[in-house]
């Protein structure tokens, strides 16, 4: 067995060990069987309609920067396989780091550049994931009763400065990070990296805007349609301290990608957050298994045909 197949599995082990145990904690608080089955259906069809929109949110945000940013024009189609077949290589990585392989959707000679470009759009999801996610750790600090206050802000410091350790650490050893790339890393991923700064400094101020905009209001219907999974339980999380918990938790997954897809960390920083203002721990659970498969597996599940499509067009091309 290869080293990297043990990480893969290393990585499904600990994240399906943190799922687990879970829901052993949440059990031996509340049974969990009777809260789901009490679940109010019908907020499925609003949280479908809104997790659509915020894809298309994130395909247009692709398309600008693939037409825009680098200048190429693979067609519709090619962009649309990229899209959902980066959703499902998302689904098996760690963090997501799949999707930065939607450029080997286009052509051979366009695929590097689709590489940087990918980059720069989980670059700005992540951006606007940093700046919410900073914010809402400051609001827990300043906002949680002192009961809380201590165990919880421990937490919250040490996400917020770990965060703030790892931009300060680039900003000021920028060349050293550099020096150590360019000595371990192959030539193709200095090219990258090279083509990668090209791109960022070709986008008008207007077009960075628009983007970090674009991907703002994808962010923010992300965040809504989890807080109306969670109506189907009674539970009104729908207010900015529900946007809060929602964009902590986020932020605290981003900055652990352990596991494929996030898997065990996502579900855990939700239920820590979320039961900080009040929700019920069982319901927190469950609607994030809710979510998890209309927002994340089932795009996964529809990138499978554009996995296919890929696949076929190689084989054919041999």
């Amino acid at each position: 067995m290869t080293k990297n197949k043990i990480n893969i599995y290393l990585q499904y082990f600990i994240g399906l060990s943190v799922i687990v145990g879970l829901i052993y904690y949440t059990q031996s608080k509340e049974n969990i069987l009777p809260v789901l089955l009490q679940y109010n259906i019908d907020q499925i069809s609003s949280v479908l309609i809104i997790i659509c929109i915020h894809l298309s949110c994130l395909f247009f945000m692709w398309r600008i920067i693939v037409l825009s940013v680098g200048k190429i024009d693979p067609g519709y189609k090619i962009l649309l396989h990229s899209f959902f077949g980066g959703r499902t290589l998302g689904f098996i990585t760690p963090g997501q780091t799949g999707e930065l392989l939607k450029g080997m959707f286009f052509a051979s000679g366009s695929r590097l550049k689709g590489t940087s470009l990918s980059m720069i759009f989980s670059g700005y999801n992540m951006l606007i994931r940093t700046v919410l996610g900073s914010f809402a750790c400051i609001y827990f600090i300043l906002h949680l009763p002192d009961s809380l206050k201590t165990d919880v802000n421990n937490t919250i410091y040490f996400i917020f400065s770990m965060s703030m350790m790892i931009l300060i650490f680039f900003f000021f050893y920028k060349g050293r990070v550099k020096d150590v790339i360019v000595k371990f890393f192959p030539q193709q991923v200095i090219s990258l990296l090279k083509l990668l700064k090209d791109q960022l400094k070709s986008k008008s101020f207007a077009q960075f805007i628009l983007l970090l905009v674009i991907a703002l209001i994808a962010n923010l219907l992300a965040a809504i349609a989890f807080m109306i999974v969670l109506l189907g339980f009674d539970i009104d999380a729908l207010t900015f301290r529900g946007l809060m918990a929602f964009e902590a938790a986020y932020f605290a997954m981003s900055l652990l990608p352990i596991t494929p897809s996030g898997i065990g960390v996502r579900e855990g920083s939700r239920v820590y957050f979320f039961t900080l203002i009040g929700c019920n721990q069982a319901a927190v659970l469950c609607a994030s298994f809710i979510i998890f498969v209309i927002n994340i597996m089932l795009p996964a599940v529809i990138g499978i045909a554009s996995m296919k499509y890929f696949w076929k067009r190689e084989s054919d091309h041999i």
